[in-house]
């Protein structure tokens, strides 16, 4: 993807940003949405269901519970597929495409705001303990002068989409310190191409998920105290969800796969050995580095006063006028 970025005065430079794809299917009328709303459904009453994915360590508990037969006990057919990240996965579970999708919960609060019907069946991850180390969202540097938040004025950081959490957790940061968002240039960049581009000089900065942490900290990359966990320890951040069209036409089958992922996360949760192994199963690591990796916590249990906190960074970000966006998106 060509790279994107924010000028030093904030403004969006060439926005070919898949976050337009959300606001583009905010202005298109849903009649014309829910091409996939119908689950397929063989004889034996398993129901065929493909999720959109982002390929990095949060995505483990849904591919160890496809390996352990945990979906199929609930009598699903899981394929997964891969998006550069929520802004991406939210317009392809509207349209059909995918009947549910993995995203950060700031693109949800977004198309909750543009009235793009999705709703949360459950929370997908959460932050770590450690504002220096958190393996879904962690800023990384390698210029030996970036020794703080303070000296991030001027550069260059790349996040995975414009719009998103990871904008969020960087503007936020940058606000502690007294730095404005225009400040930084933000830059889009696949999250697997981060520790490349860091290694080559072409960012400052990068806002990393595992194992792309580890791969980088073996470059030399350093981590910085802009993370998901320095937005709020333990914090939920992201969810797994589908349309409301797809939940009305087909309840049975949203409440079984809400009961298998949340099997599969619980799983996880209590063997982190078997998630970190499940990471070998979609990602091509260097031998031993899921073992180094560190996990986020995939309790999946939480409710509106846990998220609310990011809701209100996401208002004090200027991505969504206020939190009401989360009422909506927890709405049964």
């Amino acid at each position: 993807m060509t790279l994107l970025h924010r000028d030093r005065r904030g403004r969006p430079v060439r926005r070919r940003t898949a976050v337009a794809a959300i606001v583009a299917l905010a202005l298109t009328p849903l009649t014309a949405c829910g091409g996939g709303d119908d689950a397929k459904v063989s004889a034996s009453g398993t129901a065929a269901v493909k999720l959109g994915v982002i390929p990095i360590i949060d995505i483990a508990p849904v591919q160890l519970g496809i390996s352990k037969g945990v979906f199929a006990r609930h009598k699903l057919k899981v394929t997964t597929q891969s998006a550069q990240g929520g802004a991406a996965i939210v317009p392809a579970v509207v349209s059909g495409d995918f009947q549910f999708g993995y995203s950060n919960l700031v693109s949800l609060f977004i198309a909750q705001g543009k009235r793009i019907p999705v709703t949360m069946v459950s929370v997908g991850a959460r932050a770590s303990g450690d504002v220096l180390d958190d393996g879904s969202g962690q800023l990384m540097a390698r210029d030996p002068a970036i020794k703080g938040i303070a000296d991030l004025k001027g550069k260059k950081i790349a996040i995975n989409t414009l719009k998103g959490i990871n904008e969020v957790a960087v503007t936020s940061s940058l606000k502690k310190q007294g730095l404005a968002p225009g400040d930084v240039s933000l830059v889009e960049v696949p999250i697997p191409n981060m520790p490349e581009t860091l290694n080559a000089g072409k960012v400052d900065a990068a806002m990393m998920s595992e194992p792309f942490i580890s791969i980088a900290k073996g470059q030399g990359a350093k981590p910085l105290p802009v993370s998901y966990a320095s937005m709020g320890r333990d914090l939920p951040f992201a969810g797994w969800f589908t349309s409301k069209q797809f939940a009305a036409k087909n309840p049975e089958v949203v409440k079984r796969f809400t009961a298998a992922l949340k099997e599969s996360l619980s799983y996880a949760q209590a063997h982190p050995a078997e998630a970190r192994a499940a990471l070998n199963g979609y990602l091509k690591l260097d031998a031993g580095l899921s073992e180094k990796v560190t996990l986020p916590g995939w309790n999946p249990e939480a409710g509106r006063n846990e998220i609310a906190p990011l809701a209100q960074l996401t208002v004090d970000a200027g991505l969504i006028d206020s939190t009401r966006p989360l009422d909506d998106l927890l709405a049964k």
